[in-house]
């Protein structure tokens, strides 16, 4: 799936609700001009806001909450939940929140404990259920249109706990049991969801530099150059402990150091690349940002004593100054953080000044660059993708086709997107499981001694363009046509397909 595939607004400013069933106050969010809102909610409650923040350019999240979840896999129930979600606007889904974390399990345990042993070594109690569970919903989640996330972890450097040793048990489990499935995931529409709290690992560079020393906090500008988030690479950092890495790799971080902006989502990022040679994905901080907010007469906060403290006031500049390195400075698959959380932003002191600087000011969007997921591809391991594409000559790609067809496409026509798609063909899709693209021109890294199916939705008026491009293209394809004038008419025919089990017409 490509970068640009994916619905979002651009805009990387978020706000966290206050958690399931409280009343939903749009202002809170259109105000300050938010582009994400994550919502936890009990069932379908929030679908209307849902609904409404689309309206605004702000894409919801939605993770359907249970106390204690911790392997639990999902109800039918929430999948007619999703639905209604995905027909009002929202794609965007999580299922388990912070799982390396004690309380995030059923605590039925012995001394009222969890009831297991929490840690990335405990494969058979943890790692197994998770992730066996999550494919599958996964899976459902993309049949259904939306774009299933990974889990979120608590950002943690304590062996047990260690973010990083957690995502790579977590990616070692689904190569060795699912790796077909997981491809697949990650080729339809998978994100990562991480909980970037900052603490107070940021700063800003005096004017002139040199680029490892910090301004003091209180003239701290967020409009003014200098600005780092990228800990734990930022230069302060490597200063005072060279070569670190969000893996750790230094004296001082055996287990790593996950606690900054963008560090969970980097180390997502290696992992896949090294297990599925993969991604990036897109990642979102669906918790997170610069927490706790002090109050106006506040000491600073300080936490990490090498960077300095922040207050009220410099809070707002380094809040601003985050939105605007994730447009300009960021990696381009971070896509912004839902800050943590309603009631800190608006209720605990009032609305707080970092709230009305982001009324005061314009979001700046993100560019989305040209960058393909990877993972669930049809063609010959090793052959490389197209950069400029020459014009298709008959008998390129595969050769022709003697019983059953070694590969199966369905290609979508210009104009249809993959997400309207799987809403309407749900029940083909599920029965065939046929590779969904979007681009015609694959067909021709296709090696000869391969066979290939094609099954072409378009529009009365954009099948003439396809005949040509594939039909006639590459003589050697099975070309199977659904030529359809309404939503209704291309369901109707892909359900009737997937009753009698036809695969073709």
């Amino acid at each position: 799936m490509n970068f640009r595939e994916y619905r979002w607004f651009r805009n990387p400013r978020g706000l966290h609700n206050i958690g399931v069933f409280h009343p939903f106050r749009l202002e809170r969010y259109t105000r300050p001009r938010m582009g994400w809102a994550k919502m936890v909610v009990g069932g379908n409650e929030y679908v209307s806001a849902a609904s409404q923040l689309a309206a605004n350019n702000c894409m919801t999240i939605i993770r359907i909450f249970r106390e204690n979840m911790g392997a639990m896999r999902p109800p039918d129930v929430w999948y007619e939940n999703y639905r209604e979600y995905i027909n009002n606007g929202c794609y965007w889904f999580e299922l388990y929140n912070e799982p390396n974390l004690e309380g995030e399990w059923p605590q039925t345990g012995p001394g009222g404990g969890p009831n297991v042993f929490v840690s990335w070594d405990n494969t058979e109690e943890v790692i197994k259920p998770l992730m066996d569970n999550w494919i599958e919903w996964a899976e459902r989640v993309i049949d259904l249109g939306g774009y299933p996330g990974f889990p979120a972890l608590a950002d943690s450097a304590d062996h047990r706990h260690a973010t990083v040793f957690w995502l790579d048990a977590f990616l070692r489990y689904l190569r060795e049991n699912h790796n077909t499935r997981f491809r697949r995931v990650i080729a339809n529409g998978l994100w990562c969801a991480t909980h970037p709290y900052l603490h107070n690992h940021f700063y800003q560079e005096p004017p002139g530099g040199p680029p490892h020393v910090a301004r003091p906090y209180y003239q701290e500008r967020a409009n003014e150059p200098g600005w780092h988030f990228e800990y734990p690479y930022d230069p302060l950092q490597q200063y005072h402990d060279p070569g670190r890495t969000v893996f750790g790799g230094t004296e001082l971080t055996p287990f790593g150091d996950p606690n900054g902006l963008i560090a969970s989502g980097q180390a997502f990022q290696e992992l896949l690349k090294r297990y599925f040679d993969a991604g990036p994905v897109p990642v979102v901080g669906t918790e997170g940002g610069i927490w706790k907010i002090p109050k106006p007469d506040d000491e600073p906060h300080l936490i990490d004593d090498r960077y300095p403290p922040y207050s009220y006031e410099s809070h707002a500049e380094a809040t601003m100054a985050m939105w605007r390195w994730i447009v300009e400075k960021g990696p381009p698959w971070f896509w912004g953080v839902t800050l943590w959380n309603e009631s800190d932003y608006y209720d605990i002191q009032g609305t707080v000044l970092a709230i009305d600087r982001m009324v005061a000011e314009e979001p700046l969007l993100k560019e989305v660059p040209d960058i393909d997921t990877g993972g669930g591809v049809a063609w010959e391991p090793g052959v490389d993708l197209p950069g400029e594409e020459p014009e298709p000559t008959p008998g390129a790609g595969p050769g022709p086709v003697r019983g059953e067809p070694d590969y199966h496409w369905l290609i979508l026509a210009p104009g249809l997107q993959a997400d309207w798609f799987f809403l309407a063909a749900r029940r083909y899709w599920q029965t065939f499981r046929p590779t969904v693209l979007t681009d015609w021109r694959m067909i021709e890294l296709l090696p000869s001694d391969k066979s290939l199916a094609v099954t072409v939705l378009a529009r009365s008026d954009t099948i003439d363009y396809m005949n040509e491009r594939v039909r006639d293209a590459y003589p050697n394809v099975f070309y199977d046509p659904i030529v359809f004038d309404s939503l209704a008419e291309m369901q109707a025919e892909l359900d009737r397909r997937a009753t009698y089990q036809q695969r073709f017409g």
